[in-house]
């Protein structure tokens, strides 16, 4: 064991009560050892360092050898935009926090996000996120409509086709429309079975006709109608 460890663990075994020294002379050691430095690391976009540092600011008021790991990391975690975090000291004065950030990938709603794994998190200023597809649906159906929007995308992803709004109904019929403007109802039983469907005939249609489709209803057991603009 280096010398340096050594004297971590019997500075350990003093505030720890184990040693026979007064609690003035504990505390004399603990204030020996303040936190000097607290690293934040992570890829950022939305997050701010300054709010990391802002919300553990008082756990660092304790010494190096006594800070609350724990209560960092949960402090950080409070914070929407966090994921994951994992908090460690560095000998002899650093906090070392690592951050990784929320991957969003659609809007729940107007005021709610999720992420990569169709978790639903809600930071301040959800109107300032761009250019993600809006997902609606009853309470509690986020994940279903999440799985859908994987598997639809999947499907137009050839065919220049961006997904601007997936929508699921009380009675669980979704419809979709697209950045062109293109509405299609998929109904409630096989919807991924009906899209697939029209893809096999969107691109021959679209281009007869200009694109100049405003809505299709594929919920017809052979067929489907289309509106023109």
């Amino acid at each position: 064991m280096s010398k340096v460890p050594k004297i971590f663990f019997l500075m350990l075994l003093l505030i720890g009560g184990v040693g026979t020294y007064s609690d003035d002379i504990k505390a004399g050691i603990v204030r020996s050892f303040p936190v000097r430095y607290v690293r934040v690391t992570g890829t950022f976009q939305y997050l701010d360092k300054g709010d990391v540092k802002k919300v553990i600011g008082h756990a660092l008021q304790d010494s190096f050898l006594t800070v609350d790991i724990l209560a960092i990391r949960e402090a950080v975690e409070s914070l929407p935009w966090v994921d994951t975090v994992s908090v460690a000291r560095v000998w002899p004065d650093i906090v070392d926090i690592h951050v990784a950030e929320q991957s969003a990938v659609a809007l729940w709603g107007r005021e709610e996000l999720l992420n990569d794994r169709g978790e639903l998190f809600k930071p301040v200023m959800v109107s300032a996120i761009k250019d993600l597809p809006i997902l609606m649906g009853p309470v509690g159906a986020h994940k279903r409509v999440f799985d859908l929007l994987g598997k639809l995308q999947i499907n137009v992803d050839g065919a220049g086709l961006d997904l601007a709004t997936l929508m699921i109904s009380p009675q669980y019929a979704v419809s979709a429309v697209f950045s062109n403007g293109m509405k299609i109802q998929l109904g409630r039983d096989k919807p991924i079975e009906r899209l697939r469907r029209f893809m096999g005939v969107y691109d021959r249609i679209n281009k007869n006709e200009n694109g100049a489709m405003k809505q299709v209803d594929m919920r017809y057991h052979n067929g489907f109608s289309v509106a023109w603009r």
